[in-house]
Formats: C-alpha cells, sequence, structure tokens
C-alpha cells in the first residue's frame, strides 16, 4: 500500500505541474483521438475533471455534436456501484457529492452495460491495460462483469491522461478492471494485457 501510495503521490505531483496552456492543447487533442470512439448513436459514459485531471469538456461537447449520448457517473450513497446520468437532460440538475466533485442527477440513467465506451480519469497508467485510480474502487465494481466474461470487450475501456502519468508497470490486483485504450496528448495506445503484469 505503501508503493502505491507514493506513487500516485509522485504522478499527481507530475500532473500538477502541466501548465495551464498545454493542459487546453491536451484537452482538444484528446477529443480529436476519441472521434473514433464516437459514433451517433452510441452510449459513452465521460467525467467531470476533478483537481489536476485533463479535462473531458472538448470531448463531451464533440461526442454530443456527433449524435452521441453522454452519461456522467453518480456515486451511490452506499456501496460503490456507480449509475450515470444523462447529460443533455435539460431536468437533471448540478451538486457536489461527498468528495466535493461535481455530479450531474438526471432523471434518465444508463446501465453501465449499456454503454458502448467509457471514458475514465485514472493517476496512472501502463500499457498493459494497467490503470492506477484514486483507490476508491468505484470503477472497478460498477463494471466488474467485464473480469467475469473474458471475450466481454463492451464497454470499451478508454483512459484519459497525460502522457507524464505512464508508468512501466501497475501493480495490478485480480478485481482490477483493465483498459482497453489509453488516451493522451502525445497519441492513442491499444492496450495488451500481459500475464505477467499482476
Amino acid at each position: 500500500m505503501t508503493d502505491k501510495a507514493n506513487l500516485r503521490r509522485e504522478l499527481r505531483r507530475r500532473r500538477m505541474a502541466v501548465p495551464a496552456r498545454q493542459r487546453r492543447l491536451a484537452e482538444n487533442k484528446v477529443a480529436r483521438r476519441a472521434l473514433h470512439f464516437l459514433r451517433p448513436g452510441q452510449a459513452v459514459a465521460a467525467y467531470v475533471a476533478m483537481g489536476s485531471e485533463l479535462s473531458l469538456a472538448a470531448l463531451i461537447r464533440l461526442a454530443l455534436a456527433r449524435g452521441c449520448s453522454v452519461w456522467l457517473p453518480v456515486l451511490p450513497s452506499r456501496g460503490r456501484c456507480m449509475r450515470f446520468a444523462d447529460v443533455a437532460d435539460s431536468r437533471g440538475v448540478w451538486r457536489r457529492n461527498r468528495y466535493d466533485i461535481k455530479e450531474f442527477l438526471s432523471t434518465r440513467r444508463c446501465l453501465p452495460r449499456q454503454l458502448a465506451t467509457v471514458f475514465l480519469p485514472l493517476v496512472g497508467f501502463d500499457l498493459q491495460g494497467g490503470r492506477l485510480g484514486q483507490g476508491g474502487g468505484y470503477y472497478d465494481t460498477t463494471f466488474a462483469f467485464r473480469n467475469q466474461a473474458v471475450a466481454l470487450r463492451k464497454p470499451r475501456m478508454v483512459g484519459v491522461a497525460f502522457e507524464c502519468q505512464r508508468v512501466v508497470q501497475v501493480h495490478r490486483e485480480a478485481h482490477d478492471v483493465l483498459l482497453d485504450w489509453v488516451i493522451t496528448e502525445k497519441t492513442s495506445y491499444r492496450c495488451v494485457p500481459s500475464r505477467h503484469s499482476t
């Protein structure tokens, strides 16, 4: 646990050091690189950036313009299985959750299995699909069904990060849900799992 905590601290420090101008450029580059995941009529999940996370504001605008439905995570009052609210719901309201993260509340909801692609935040990643998150386990719990069927590739899990968040290897545990892709301001990575990366 100490190693993970130290790695999180270091990667957050790197992420916070990214200059504001570079952040704005990265946001637009990531949105353009995500284009081939944004197909009309598909449901995609995004997130509202917290702290120094890479913002998905440009990607969300592009997804809506291309005819996708966009869904934002809402934390449960109990447990760790998130639900997803429709960002286009005109009756929806914004609030801050217990972690002070902005959430959009809507009566229109999407089940995790109905999503085509999930764009998710991370603290660190490797090219084998390992993801170092905040440590709450919400994404791993919500999409645990992905681990129950090896052939199941839906929804597609796409990590979003700055290039400086890439590491050689993220220590994985059996319950961790792997990333299929990672998009950074530099490039898109297709993740290739390794049997020796746990």
